[in-house]
């Protein structure tokens, strides 16, 4: 059985509760998932989205529908993908009876011409509507400073042009009083203290913004702990932060040895539930 970090699953997706429904929304690094991938264990990966078994999944590294409906049921699950044509797209697998609309990628974000989208979607919750965009950021600039943006520099000025649209995008929804979350691998140890990317972001404009991340006290314990912080993050403002359901932040560590670790994947899936009021 797979182990799960801080509690054990916290309902059953899209239950039903007294104040609302509960919704788990996740974010899950495949790692070169493609049509062509003959070191992945498709049964195995199938087994741990059954696991998870969350409503709304961000998702990067993968190349598109037909390698996705080895690991998700279509008859669950519908797929919305970046329009970048690569083998490393993001995308968003929502479950059937929550209704969905895509909105046009995030591509901006494509700031040095190899870059991933951003996937933005709109899913409705009992008359709630939220705004989700999944990322997938510039690598190899997990901590350090960020350098004055420049699309031609290295790993952290390439970073640093990403910035500020991820900060445009939730400022337009703060500005709008749409309840978001953004999420995804945004490649950035955010819960450090005095992070760069984090401070820029969370910086009370418009006035009384205030950003939470349900990775935030947490320590990762995927592939026996080999990585100290998270980079996959679930940000969210105030609103949704409300109804996050208290404890429900969690890590799908696999259970197998890392020998098994090009047939899964280097990131294990993160999840919080939300009961949507």
């Amino acid at each position: 059985m797979a182990r799960l970090t801080s509690i054990v699953l916290m309902a059953v997706l899209a239950a039903t509760t007294a104040n609302g429904r509960e919704v788990t929304v996740a974010s899950w690094n495949l790692e070169n998932l493609t049509v062509a991938s003959k070191d992945k264990d498709f049964s195995l990966l199938a087994k741990y989205a059954k696991t998870l078994d969350a409503d709304v999944i961000a998702l990067q590294e993968v190349e598109g529908e037909e390698v996705l409906a080895r690991v998700f049921d279509q008859a669950e699950y519908s797929f919305f993908l970046s329009s970048r044509k690569h083998t490393q797209r993001t995308a968003v697998a929502v479950r059937s009876g929550i209704a969905v609309e895509q909105q046009a990628d995030l591509d901006s974000l494509n700031t040095t011409g190899r870059q991933r989208h951003g996937v933005d979607i709109e899913i409705s919750i009992d008359g709630a509507d939220i705004r989700l965009l999944a990322v997938h950021l510039k690598s190899f600039c997990f901590q350090a400073p960020l350098p004055t943006p420049d699309p031609k520099g290295n790993h952290c000025e390439k970073l640093a042009t990403q910035v500020p649209l991820i900060e445009d995008w939730i400022d337009r929804m703060a500005s709008a009083g749409t309840p978001f979350i953004v999420l995804g691998d945004f490649n950035r140890r955010l819960n450090l203290p005095n992070d760069a990317f984090w401070d820029e972001v969370n910086d009370g404009d418009p006035k009384g913004l205030k950003l939470f991340r349900a990775t935030a006290g947490s320590v990762p314990g995927c592939w026996n702990s080999e990585y100290k912080e998270f980079i996959d993050h679930i940000v969210y403002d105030d609103q949704v932060r409300e109804w996050v359901v208290s404890g429900s932040f969690e890590e799908l560590v696999y259970a197998e040895e890392t020998g098994k670790k090009a047939a899964l994947s280097d990131h294990c899936p993160i999840a919080v539930t939300l009961d949507v009021q």
